[in-house]
């Protein structure tokens, strides 16, 4: 029997990653019933629970030996793990996990990464350095590439797509009784309002809640989605500020499965999102979104999926978050239809990441 090992971003309760991890798992059982999958994780417990997989816990050094030793194969990703404006230790731990299993002999998948910003010149280099030793790499995007050859990394780069675009949503059934149990009506027009905490100028906050009252009066029903727990203190100090101004409160949906995300989003008619997996989740489901530009990998996406994206809120400010959004739900019928033209070529490429790994699984 054959192990591989991943290691990425996982139990940290963020949907992005977890969707990463969920859709992985499953294309790899799909694919090899009989493969062993390990997970680094930072709650092992709950990851095991979740996936039923064998997972260690990550920021132990001797678990992490100990998994990488079982190993066959290691599935360095994906998402943004290679990064240091996180900081500069995350990126050393990223590569020690690299390292580390090259030193036990383990070949190492770079599966599906989005790449950078990498600033320190130090950072740079032992990234280039490590991605020597990998026997693949695969990123999510043509900048993480551009990244990639900008540090002098000379081999082959493949492009492909994030493997959540392999995610299968919830049935409908499922769905509805998820939005209810947060007091959502899935009967009515919802429009997904997906914040993260930037320390943004008031002015971003005010368009945000004027946004909502417009869309209201135009008979839209926008709700929050909490991709992680930390986005719950803004989406509470926003419904205060709401009800301040004589307004019921925003329904919050928070604390549910990738595959739970995907299929609520499926019942929204459009999306607001500052985090990447809100975005890509919304293009698996053919909703039209919005981005807002607060992070590099976010652009690069809106732009391949050919949705509209908003500027870094402190660094241009007082642009009109309303009129944006407004012309997204006039032109949504073209976005729908450019996204479900461009899922087929999403999910063939997410594939792609599988099959590489497949490859090498046959070769060792």
């Amino acid at each position: 029997m054959r192990r591989v090992l991943l290691s990425g971003y996982y139990g940290f309760g963020n949907i992005g990653d977890e969707a990463i991890l969920a859709s992985t798992v499953e294309a790899l059982r799909k694919a090899r019933p009989d493969l062993d999958i390990m997970v680094l994780s930072q709650h092992p417990e709950e990851t095991s629970a979740a996936y039923g997989v064998e997972s260690y816990p990550r920021m132990s050094m001797n678990e992490v030996r100990k998994a990488v030793r079982k190993s066959d194969l290691v599935i360095f990703g994906g998402g943004s793990l290679l990064q240091d404006a996180t900081s500069f230790r995350s990126l050393l731990y990223y590569l020690s996990i690299i390292h580390l299993s090259c030193f036990y002999n383990k070949p190492v998948v770079v599966y599906a990464n989005g790449i950078g910003p990498i600033n320190s010149r130090l950072g740079r280099l032992l990234t280039k350095r490590a991605m020597r030793k990998v026997k693949d790499i695969t990123v999510r995007d043509s900048e993480s590439k551009e990244e990639l050859l900008r540090l002098g990394v000379t081999r082959d780069i493949k492009v492909t797509a994030d493997p959540a675009f392999l995610l299968e949503p919830a049935p409908d059934d499922l769905a509805k009784k998820i939005l209810e149990s947060h007091g959502v009506n899935g009967q009515q027009d919802i429009v997904w309002i997906a914040l993260k905490d930037i320390n943004a100028p008031d002015w971003f906050y005010d368009q945000i809640m004027t946004l909502v009252s417009e869309m209201r009066q135009d008979g839209l029903s926008p709700c929050f989605l909490a991709m992680q727990e930390r986005d719950l203190a803004l989406t509470t100090k926003l419904n205060q500020d709401i009800a301040a101004m004589n307004m019921d409160p925003l329904p919050v949906v928070s604390n549910i499965t990738p595959v739970d995300a995907l299929g609520i989003l499926a019942v929204g008619q459009f999306c607001l999102g500052m985090r990447l997996h809100t975005l890509i989740l919304s293009s698996r489901v053919g909703v039209p979104f919005v981005g807002v530009d607060i992070d590099p990998k976010i652009s690069a996406f809106c732009r391949t999926a050919g949705c509209p994206v908003l500027p870094y809120p402190a660094k241009y400010p007082n642009f009109d978050i309303v009129k944006e959004f407004f012309a997204l739900i006039r032109d949504g019928d073209m976005y729908r239809r450019s996204l479900n033209e461009k899922l087929p070529v999403f999910s063939s490429l997410a594939e792609e990441n599988i099959n590489i790994v497949l490859r090498h699984l046959d070769h060792i």
